[in-house]
């Protein structure tokens, strides 16, 4: 299986303009990395009620889909990928089938492959900063040595191609190990042929190059040759053509890293040496024992520190890529402000459907998204009229301190709501066309106040409810009005006008 870096290619590919094509209720974009076999697409996962994420997702080239031993190997990475749990590890999500073609779901992790940063970095790489990538990336592997099947077999992988262009440095200063792809097996479907070396020559282990039975200490030797490249800034067995690469590999000749670089401490010369050691016998019995060991010999860095390293480095490429995903998300809308609890209700009653994984969303749900955000304003109150009969009542009642009652807030009876205060006199009427109310007195004001129910689905009799205003005193020249407005503007009654 061919090696993929997720964020190799270059950042404009990624989300510029409208979704490529739908799968499902995954939205394809521009195309991250390709190989030989498969290509890495930026995608982003589109579910209910405004929820989406970022993915990457493989896609097996169509060519070879057709193939049953390509679709055995291709599926047998995911099925792997999958029973490793580990933080350092870019997990699967899902596998797709659609339409005769494959498609893997993977994590999307914002950064930076470690061969890219090596590239661009023009000054040597922080001891302290190596060591905090190198311990993850260990920590990774010995997740996936110890992975087990769901009967809790040990399923013996062998990662196979350790290298820099499958560790993955994130802004958040976490580092990940991906693409197993070459993976080996002991439960493995699809099986490697006699003889067929696979990975990288500039950093296979020697039993690797000449065919013998593999373990864990490939790995072991591939993590010691990228920790040598990352503290002296050179190449360890890369030559000139393939043959001499494997001539330099076998030979068993290696440099201490002190001699390209003064600050390397003797432990960490001797850590290296022994990770490197031509005799498999004579490494580290696994990843996690060479990442305890680092981490006692170099205080790893935190992660804030490699996060800040990362974005020194590749500044201005995160940039860029951060811009291609917002893009990506306008274009999928995401941002669409929603009214949860409303789809809530509407969800419950049955007047709308959830989210349907035959399509990127149901019609239905991306209408009510944008009428839910359209809704999302002030309305004035429905229920405004009794509160104009009583301010009616007042401006007519000013000078008496009875006309407070007519501005007191009470509870508007209808036919679903509770029963007015007990305090409150309420007659029934026989019903609300006809109750009449009483002839005004000569003074103008009414004599009782008449609260019509709600209408309503139902035809009840509606509650009257009485209250008696005495005739306003005569008033003074100091109360006239007999109330100030305050800063709220509402009317603050004078006490002496009582």
């Amino acid at each position: 299986m061919i090696s993929l870096t997720l964020v190799e290619a270059s950042a404009e590919a990624i989300g510029r303009g409208p979704p490529a094509r739908r799968i499902g209720r995954y939205a394809l974009f521009g195309e991250i990395a390709s190989g030989g076999m498969a290509t890495v697409y930026f995608g982003r996962l589109v579910g209910a009620v405004g929820f989406s994420r970022a993915v990457a997702i493989k896609q097996l080239h169509p060519q070879f889909a057709k193939s049953p031993e390509f679709v055995a190997q291709f599926l047998d990475e995911a099925q792997l990928t999958a029973r490793i749990r580990h933080p350092n590890v870019v997990s699967v999500l899902d596998v797709v089938v659609r339409d005769g073609e494959l498609f893997v779901i993977m994590e999307f992790v914002e950064g930076e492959p470690l061969s890219r940063l090596l590239r661009m970095a023009t000054e040597p790489v922080p001891l302290a900063i190596g060591s905090a990538i190198l311990v993850q990336v260990l920590l990774g592997l010995h997740a996936a040595h110890e992975a087990t099947t769901e009967n809790g077999h040990r399923l013996e992988i062998v990662h196979r191609d350790v290298s820099p262009q499958n560790m993955l440095v994130g802004v958040d200063g976490s580092s990940h190990i991906l693409d197993f792809g070459v993976a080996k097996a002991a439960s493995r479907v699809h099986t490697t042929e006699n003889g067929q070396i696979k990975g990288k020559l500039t950093y296979m282990a020697p039993e690797q190059l000449r065919g013998s039975d593999l373990d864990r200490r490939v790995d072991v030797f591939a993590a010691g040759i990228v920790l040598w490249e990352l503290i002296t800034g050179q190449r360890l067995f890369a030559r000139g053509d393939p043959g001499a690469t494997v001539n330099a590999v076998l030979s068993g000749f290696v440099k201490p890293p002190s001699t390209h670089r003064a600050e390397v401490t003797p432990a960490l010369d001797a850590l290296v040496m022994k990770a490197l050691a031509p005799i498999r016998e004579d490494r580290f019995a696994s990843a996690r024992d060479m990442a305890v060991a680092l981490e006692g010999c170099v205080p790893p860095a935190s992660s804030l520190k490699v996060g800040a390293w990362v974005e020194s480095v590749a500044g201005d490429s995160l940039k860029e890529r951060a811009q291609r995903l917002r893009e990506a998300e306008e274009s999928t809308g995401v941002n669409a402000v929603v009214d949860a609890a409303g789809l809530q209700r509407r969800l419950i009653d049955g007047s709308l459907q959830p989210h349907s994984s035959a399509g990127m969303s149901s019609p239905t749900l991306t209408q009510e998204v944008a009428g839910r955000a359209e809704a999302l304003t002030w309305a004035p109150p429905r229920r405004a009229w009794p509160w104009l009969v009583r301010l009616a009542v007042g401006a007519l009642g000013l000078g008496s301190p009875w006309a407070l009652l007519a501005l007191w807030p009470t509870k508007v009876a209808s036919t679903r709501g509770p029963a007015p205060s007990p305090s409150a006199p309420v007659e029934l009427a026989p019903s609300a066309a006809t109750a009449e109310p009483k002839p005004a007195p000569a003074s103008g004001l009414p004599a009782e106040i008449v609260t019509p129910a709600k209408p309503g689905p139902k035809t009840e009799p509606a509650r009257v409810i009485r209250r008696t205003v005495r005739k306003p005193s005569a008033l003074t020249d100091n109360c006239k009005p007999p109330y100030v407005l305050d800063s709220q503007g509402r009317k603050r009654f004078k006490p002496e006008c009582f």
